[in-house]
């Protein structure tokens, strides 16, 4: 008789860097069951196939409250990820469902690939690799960092390993917190940080000749590139996005490109994931586009599956679980995982 909970997989991430997490977790008597397909699922098969599971070990799969209501016994969701904008966390408190994530477990992974973005697109490296598997032969002239300005939009975790990466290629970084004021930075960041300087939204698209999105994606970060912020922006200019596709407004984007209003863009994320095989971004000059992968390194896939197996075994100990997202769930009458606080 299983002692322990049964848990859903919906995270390719954890399903095939996980092993060891998952034997821990097998080692408390727990059942793992793998989802019929990696997420993100649609909310009908994600209720169909978690209908008596204690913990979801989560993809980006819709947690709102008519998912809670159809499944009286999930007591935690575990984001795979640090993203939490797939779960509605005021829903999961009313339900008395605990949520988790991972929020340190992919800084190195995600702004190594957004540098990784950045040289390929500004150096042309795609291109010259389509050349030569396409038999041709010919020149990418490209553009150097040294002496150019990079502008992070958010400067949280990612951006400021981002921002330790730029400074080395001897690029000037500027930055812009859309949660921070400029003159309300902690006093940590600005002594660590003193050759970053902090300007307006205005001012670092403007100024830049590379921008890389870091920001969260919430109401107040909604589109926050479209049309009018992309005319801000230096008709040499370079977008990158490895944060959330909601941040761009795609169809902005679309049409920014593709009448040369900007060199270029490179861009991991999408409001719509997996991309529609006929998606518009995938003909669009001068972009350069990669599936969801910027977290996706080897460690960072086992130091987040740890990441979510951790908060499981506290819960199940009546432990508060580490980087609990809706601590207010602590006081709610309906916890459905009993915690010892």
């Amino acid at each position: 008789m299983r002692s322990g909970w049964k848990i859903l997989v919906t995270a390719q991430a954890f399903a095939v860097s996980g092993g060891d997490a998952r034997r821990e977790l097998e080692a408390a008597g727990c059942e793992i069951v793998h989802s019929n397909s990696w997420g993100p699922l649609a909310e009908p098969d994600l209720v169909a196939q978690a209908h008596d599971i204690d913990a979801v070990i989560a993809a980006t799969d819709p947690y709102v409250r008519s998912v809670f209501e159809s499944l009286p016994n999930l007591k935690l969701v575990a984001r795979c990820g640090v993203g939490i904008d797939s779960v509605n966390l005021a829903d999961a408190s009313t339900a008395g469902v605990l949520v988790t994530n991972v929020p340190f477990a992919m800084t190195d992974a995600v702004a190594d690939y957004c540098m990784g973005l950045l040289l390929t697109m500004v150096r042309r490296i795609h291109e010259g690799y389509n050349c030569m598997r396409q038999g041709e032969w010919a020149e990418f002239p490209g553009v150097e960092l040294r002496d150019k300005t990079l502008g992070l939009i958010g400067f949280g975790k990612i951006g400021q390993a981002v921002a330790d990466r730029a400074l080395g290629f001897g690029l000037r970084v500027i930055a812009f917190d859309p949660a921070v004021e400029p003159t309300s930075l902690p006093e940590w960041v600005t002594e660590r940080y003193s050759h970053v300087a902090f300007h307006s939204l205005e001012e670092v698209l403007s100024q830049s000749h590379f921008v890389s999105v870091h920001a969260p994606n919430n109401p107040s970060t909604k589109h926050l590139i479209n049309a009018d912020t992309l005319k801000t922006m230096r008709p040499d200019g370079y977008l990158i996005n490895t944060s959330r596709g909601a941040l761009i407004d795609e169809i902005a984007l679309i049409d920014c490109l593709t009448k040369g209003e900007i060199a270029g863009a490179a861009i991991d994320v999408y409001e719509r994931e997996p991309l529609p095989p006929k998606h518009p971004l995938r003909t669009t000059p001068r972009l350069l586009l990669t599936p969801h992968n910027a977290f996706n390194s080897r460690e960072a896939a086992i130091r987040m599956s740890w990441g979510c197996a951790y908060p499981i075994l506290d819960a199940m100990q009546h432990k508060v679980p580490k980087f609990l997202c809706n601590r207010d769930v602590l006081e709610s009458t309906i916890l459905r995982s009993p915690i010892r606080k």
